[in-house]
């Protein structure tokens, strides 16, 4: 069940300490600047693509540098297609696009504990898929199972407990 973080590279040292937490939490992780593939392949969008489908999370660190990639809104939308569960972690002062209010929208290491245990629930209770494609007969589950993470997150990041 490894984790995809999508960030700009001038939020870099976010997506670093985000890292270093899933990691801690015996998470595993997925994030471009440890990947040697993603640094010297001349076809990034297949490695993106692929490692998305290789993870079962997606967790974008949108600032307002974000505005300015092309990347992040990519790798939500290859998330999107590819039904892993999304959340978001904003850093600074800017708003969140709007399409960004359908996953949960994380925003302090408290958030980020709420996080960890709903990611540990979903393993614990195998609510979560294994990576790589959704055969028919498992998405409309796999579906609901991913609205009930995002769902159950978005409540417990709401509540602040």
């Amino acid at each position: 069940m490894p984790v995809f973080i999508s960030y700009r590279h001038t939020d870099r040292v976010q997506a670093m300490a985000i890292n270093a937490r899933l990691t801690r939490a015996n998470i595993k992780t997925y994030i471009d600047v440890l990947d040697a593939e993603s640094q010297t392949t001349d076809d990034i969008t297949g490695v993106i693509t692929r490692r998305i489908t290789e993870c079962t999370h997606l967790l974008a660190v949108v600032s307002e540098h974000t505005a300015r990639s092309w990347w992040v809104p990519f790798e939500i939308g290859e998330a999107t297609i590819s039904n892993r569960r999304i959340c978001s972690f904003k850093t600074g002062t800017s708003e969140l696009p709007l399409y960004l209010d359908k996953w949960p929208k994380l925003t302090s290491d408290t958030d980020i504990s709420f996080f960890i245990e709903a990611y540990c629930d979903e393993a614990t209770t195998k609510r979560s898929m294994a990576p790589g494609s959704v055969n028919e007969s498992m998405r409309s589950v796999y579906q609901q199972n991913a609205e009930f993470f995002h769902n159950q997150l978005k409540a417990r990041v709401r509540r602040g407990y």
